[in-house]
């Protein structure tokens, strides 16, 4: 227990180095991505085979991966990246 605490007192962002990883693959995807404003918070995202709902407020897209693991998808990252937000906020884990 005081190797994992001793471990998370070394973070440098309040973001996990598992979830900074997995972001860093997102932004991969989210390179190839189109964003078309929809509302308030809701965009249309295209990539180059599919269109994905991404709603910032709720913290959903319709691909599911958000939902599923609590770290942005490349599509959340379009659209926060988009507005210029920070996207450490939209984790949770």
């Amino acid at each position: 227990m005081n190797q994992m605490r001793e471990f998370s007192e070394k973070w440098i962002i309040d973001v996990s180095p598992m979830a900074v990883d997995i972001l860093r693959k997102n932004v991969e995807i989210a390179e190839n991505c189109e964003v078309k404003f929809n509302g308030d918070l809701g965009f249309e995202i295209y990539d180059p085979s599919y269109k994905h709902v991404v709603d910032l407020k709720k913290k959903v897209c319709s691909c599911r991966s958000w939902q599923l693991k609590g770290i942005p998808c490349g599509h959340a990252l379009t659209t926060i990246h988009y507005k210029d937000w920070v996207v450490e906020s939209f984790v949770d884990h």
